[in-house]
């Protein structure tokens, strides 16, 4: 079965948009009264901060946020890509960001929701699909990965929507995967999809990528040529400037492996070889459901890869659980029938709900003296994950053996 959305009208596009345009402003109205959120989403300040500097013609990675010492972490063009939030007041690039990305939510849900997925919608509800899209969208920002994005004003749910809508195209679509290597010039962790777009042989896709993301660096280096320089020779090898490796909040093989073994010698080899069988692993799962027409769940398989081999993988990198979760339940439903798949569903999404990785002390090193029953907590995005993909492995035995079309 194809991973296509359902069709609506033109008439229903509009609304779900107006729909989901006005629920953001309603939320971050909410947010900003309720929680303080002018006071707080530290990134969107890092980004601003690395709009401003370039327009201030200084030293983008010397740079550090004023109060909390942050630096500017990215590739220069997505300083570059941040100037209109920078030029504008504090409150006005809070509200166009958080619009954004919660638009983005409903995009995500919209685009990986396939046909057959209404008929686990009771009947009267099939017909209002623009109210399931619009609830989806604000349940969402209870889980956990999707909360921390907005919390933090960080950029996860644009890149996972730009991937998500850029790959589920038409194989034949005009510069199909440019957006893919937009996304990498931006932050580099969806790297990884190229080797999906390889392994696929997805060639045109994996051409258009690579010229995304050459052109990303071409701007860069056109606009501030020193510090692109600086950036692609040596800020990018390092790892510890974007924060400890052991912190609860970095979910990944190598902030679960230095949590056990701190700055042990052993870490980083030890990082490298899960993360090579994992990734070679993860490719021959999302090639098999990219072949039977699986897209979306390729797709979130891959986004697996990506989020454990990462050095660095913040619980708010973890929003591709929307997709996952939408394929996870599919799979369960092609395999067990429409209670487990809706059990499944429940327990997927309510886990991340949970938000049990703050469950146990962190900060401060606290990490490093878990008790066993402390790290399965500590550790539970990776454990989902890993369940994950072992389901999505196992029920891959069903799939159709040809490849599609």
């Amino acid at each position: 079965m194809t991973t296509t959305p359902p069709n609506t009208s033109p008439g229903t596009d509009r609304r779900w948009i107006v729909v989901a345009v006005l629920g953001c402003a309603a939320f971050v109205a909410l947010g900003a009264w309720a929680y303080g959120l002018f006071d707080g989403m530290i990134d969107l300040r890092v980004y601003r901060l690395g709009g401003s500097v370039l327009l201030d013609r200084a030293s983008l990675y010397d740079a550090q946020l004023p109060g909390s010492g942050l630096p500017f972490t990215y590739p220069p063009f997505a300083a570059i890509a941040m100037v209109p939030l920078a030029v504008v007041p504090w409150g006005v690039a809070l509200v166009v960001w958080t619009t954004i990305s919660v638009l983005c939510i409903a995009l995500i849900w919209r685009a990986a929701l396939p046909a057959d997925a209404w008929t686990l919608v009771p009947a009267q509800w099939r017909d209002r699909r623009i109210v399931v899209l619009a609830a989806l969208t604000v349940l969402s920002l209870l889980l956990e990965p999707v909360w921390q994005t907005i919390q933090f004003g960080q950029i996860n749910l644009l890149l996972t929507a730009m991937i998500l809508l850029d790959l589920v195209r038409p194989v034949n679509a005009k510069w199909r995967g440019f957006w893919v290597g937009v996304t990498i010039g931006v932050k580099l962790t969806p790297l990884p999809f190229l080797a999906f777009l390889l392994i696929t042989k997805q060639w045109r896709a994996f051409r258009n990528a690579v010229l995304g993301l050459l052109a990303t660096m071409a701007i860069g280096f056109a606009v501030v040529p020193h510090q692109s320089w600086e950036y692609w020779t040596v800020v990018i090898r390092n790892a510890n400037r974007v924060g400890g490796l052991a912190y609860t909040a970095n979910q990944s093989f190598m902030g679960f492996l230095s949590r056990l073994g701190d700055e042990a010698s052993w870490v980083q080899p030890v990082w490298f070889l899960l993360s090579a069988i994992f990734g070679l692993a993860v490719l021959w799962l999302a090639r098999k459901y990219w072949l039977a027409d699986e897209r979306v769940t390729a797709i979130s398989v891959m986004a697996l890869a990506v989020l454990y081999a990462s050095p660095v993988s913040w619980s708010h990198h973890w929003v591709w659980i929307i997709p996952l979760g939408i394929s996870l339940i599919r799979a369960v439903h092609r395999e067990w029938g429409r209670t487990p798949a809706l059990v499944t569903g429940v327990l997927w999404y309510g886990l991340f709900v949970l938000r049990s990785i703050w469950w146990v002390p962190f900060r401060d090193g606290r990490e490093l003296s878990w008790t066993f029953w402390q790290s399965i907590p500590g550790n539970s995005h990776l454990i989902l994950g890993m369940l994950a993909f072992l389901a999505l492995a196992y029920t891959s035995r069903s799939l159709p053996k040809q490849p599609a079309a």
